[in-house]
């Protein structure tokens, strides 16, 4: 019921975390009146990021956020041309009639990272 046209990212935990800043768990596609009303409400966030991801997976992201990380700028220019990629990706579902979430991805050497603090390594 809102414009896709419209629709912010909206992070459940806050960008200025740099472990989860573009994580796809801490990332929401919200119209601009639900992401100010939730960024507004963090306790009613919280049970809306549990009700799409789960409770464990919200906990591991709430828990993620707290670890120190320090991008190099090569890895900040990585992950600037990988999400321009993924964004193209996206768009080009959507013009074929895809509908609902998609899920992007993040270069191997953060997913890697990320999925060692979040203790999902095997």
């Amino acid at each position: 019921h809102h414009e896709r046209q419209k629709l912010h990212c909206s992070h459940f935990k806050s960008r200025r975390h740099k472990a989860t800043r573009y994580h796809p768990y801490n990332a929401f596609a919200h119209c601009v009146g639900c992401h100010r009303k939730l960024e507004e409400d963090p306790y009613e966030f919280t049970a809306h990021a549990e009700i799409v991801y789960g409770e464990m997976t919200i906990e591991r992201v709430a828990r993620l956020a707290c670890v120190p990380v320090r991008l190099k700028t090569w890895q900040m220019d990585e992950l600037y041309q990988h999400m321009k990629n993924e964004l193209k990706r996206l768009q080009e579902l959507r013009a074929q009639g895809v509908t609902g979430r998609i899920e992007f991805t993040l270069p191997d050497w953060y997913q890697d990272g990320i999925q060692l603090r979040m203790g999902e390594a095997a």
